[in-house]
């Protein structure tokens, strides 16, 4: 025979809000980095020397939409995690109570 199942609805809700601020966390900096490299403009130049800088499959450019993508996915990730967590904690609850109101029905039969 297994063991009793516990379910932790509280902790499952706290594990929640925090994956929530490791992603809120991971999209801010995400957020800073666009707005403060937007906002510097094309520093390299358009001379030879900076088009090769900024430009092809290893330039900045191109490493700078990997990079920012790749934060991105991280963020989204974390927000279906906190999400699952979240109506996992839910669902638990609603099916806690189910089988609780089940019991006292049989219980009082």
């Amino acid at each position: 025979m297994s063991g009793r199942l516990e379910s932790y609805h509280d902790l499952l809700i706290t594990a929640s809000r925090k994956t929530g601020d490791v992603r809120d966390g991971i999209q801010g900096v995400v957020d800073t980095f666009e707005s403060s490299a937007d906002g510097l403009g094309e520093p390299w130049g358009s001379d030879s020397l900076g088009k090769q800088f900024a430009e092809g499959a290893q330039g900045y450019l191109a490493s700078k939409k990997n990079i920012v993508d790749g934060a991105k996915n991280m963020a989204g990730t974390f927000a279906n995690f906190s999400k699952s967590q979240h109506d996992s904690a839910v669902e638990l609850e609603k099916k806690e109570k189910e089988n609780a109101d089940q019991f006292k029905g049989v219980a009082q039969a």
